[in-house]
């Protein structure tokens, strides 16, 4: 074998350890989440034609839109500086961060369910959102009025407790395909599936801060709302500033998955717009299976850096995303295979012509997949920016070309637009890592000042 073989086969296992545990929990619950998601999808194209699966999906798009644009997500400010308190969590600056980030996901919530209210009269033609369909949307809308439950994800992630959170995520799962069979068996129409909807979105706002709850109460204390809030922002070099920096490069580097029903609404028919959203349910199969990794990669990460290991980090990342290439790779291949039959028989053969959709997308998100570890990696060398501005570049790589060429060519345009950013976002993201790599192992920078000795000494659980 090869020296570099060698030295690879030698340094994989060591990359992983200790966190082979959190790794199977994550892997196996997102698998069954993905599995969940794509069986209540399959039901609730066979209850719904084409055009009220479109009208659905839109309906979630609508919503979800204002709710990631203008709700600032704490978790991974509140991850990176608040692993240096983890094992002093009663102690006032651990609970300050608690606590602010809980305000925030609670002011942010009300103001985007408020704006997308607001808005609904000036984009429901855009939407293509009759006058009988305008309840349901503002029904939906008003499920965001509760608070998001980011902090208490920060915090499941902060204390290992991805078990905790694991369930949290299936459980909704569950309830979902089991109420969507429910009404699949009473033939139900829109407005059924669109409360089910609402309920599902109060759910997965709600569930995670009860299990929170008990956690809480453990680690950080009682009465956390009556903890002062004087300095928090100005801690760890700018609290504001490291939340802002990293929910713009979240936005635009998820921008082309959650903004892109929106952005196609006013181009295609809900008929058309459901064969591109059947293509990303089978593409989310892929990325659920290797995204929520970056919950356990992310942390470790953040203590070879604190260790200034960068020829550990370098492996390790660069291990991790081997890993997820394989299972793309894997996910585009079997569905060539089954593809065909598979879709006719779960979701009607009026969807067998997404399938060209479906295969472009799946080759996408994989590329795509491994570019968000190469992300998390440029967090972790503190090149937030330079990720931000590869975020943006790719976001105008799908957004720009859509008015151009959607028209023409209908959805597998957007489609390609999407293996095209999964191809831009990847090359960029390793550029610039290696790039950053190679300068720190010349300037000889020391160890983070913001990732704690607490968290160097105790790997994740």
């Amino acid at each position: 074998m090869h020296p570099l073989g060698r030295r690879f086969r030698r340094s994989f296992p060591r990359s992983f350890e200790g966190l082979l545990g959190s790794l199977v929990v994550i892997l196996s619950s997102n698998a069954a989440i993905a599995f969940l998601t794509l069986g209540t999808f399959a039901l609730t194209s066979q209850a719904l034609s084409p055009t009220g699966l479109g009208l659905l999906v839109l309906i979630e798009a609508y919503g979800r839109m204002f709710d990631q644009v203008l709700r600032l997500e704490p978790s991974q400010a509140l991850i990176r500086m608040g692993m240096p308190h983890r094992d002093a969590a009663h102690d006032l600056p651990f609970r300050k961060l608690v606590k602010f980030g809980f305000l925030l996901d609670a002011g942010g919530s009300v103001l985007a369910a408020a704006v997308a209210l607001a808005c609904l009269p000036l984009l429901s033609t855009w939407f293509g959102f009759v006058a009988e369909v305008q309840p349901l949307v503002v029904l939906y809308c008003l499920t965001f009025l509760l608070p998001a439950p980011m902090t208490a994800t920060a915090l499941f992630r902060i204390f290992g407790r991805f078990g905790l959170y694991a369930r949290v995520t299936v459980l909704s799962a569950v309830f979902r395909l089991a109420m969507t069979g429910i009404l699949f068996l009473a033939g139900s129409g829109l407005e059924a599936f669109v409360f089910l909807l609402c309920a599902v979105s109060c759910m997965e706002r709600l569930l995670p801060l009860l299990y929170c709850w008990p956690l809480l109460r453990q680690r950080v204390g009682p009465a956390l709302m009556r903890t002062p809030l004087a300095g928090v922002t100005q801690e760890k070099g700018g609290l504001w500033r490291f939340i802002l920096a990293s929910n713009l490069n979240v936005l635009a580097r998820n921008s082309t998955r959650q903004f892109d029903i929106a952005a196609l609404g006013g181009f295609v028919t809900p008929a058309e717009l459901s064969f591109y959203v059947l293509a990303k349910r089978f593409a989310m199969l892929v990325i659920r299976l290797g995204s929520p990794v970056q919950l356990v990669l992310y942390p470790r990460m953040c203590e070879l850096m604190a260790r200034h290991n960068l020829k550990q980090l370098l492996r390790f990342v660069f291990a991790s995303s081997a890993v997820l290439l394989g299972i793309g790779a894997c996910g585009v291949g079997l569905t060539a295979l089954v593809g065909r039959p598979l879709v006719a028989f779960a979701f009607g053969p009026e969807f067998v012509a997404a399938l060209p959709n479906i295969l472009v997308q799946l080759a996408g998100a994989c590329l795509f997949l491994t570019g968000k570890v190469f992300g998390s990696a440029l967090q972790t060398v503190g090149r937030v920016g330079q990720l931000t501005a590869v975020s943006i570049i790719t976001a105008a790589v799908f957004f720009v070309p859509i008015p151009f060429v959607v028209p023409h060519y209908g959805v597998i345009a957007a489609s390609c637009l999407g293996l095209l950013v999964g191809v831009v976002f990847l090359g960029f993201c390793a550029m610039v890592f290696a790039r950053a790599v190679g300068a720190l192992r010349r300037d000889g920078t020391g160890p983070l000042p913001n990732v704690g000795r607490a968290f160097v000494e105790e790997q994740v659980s």
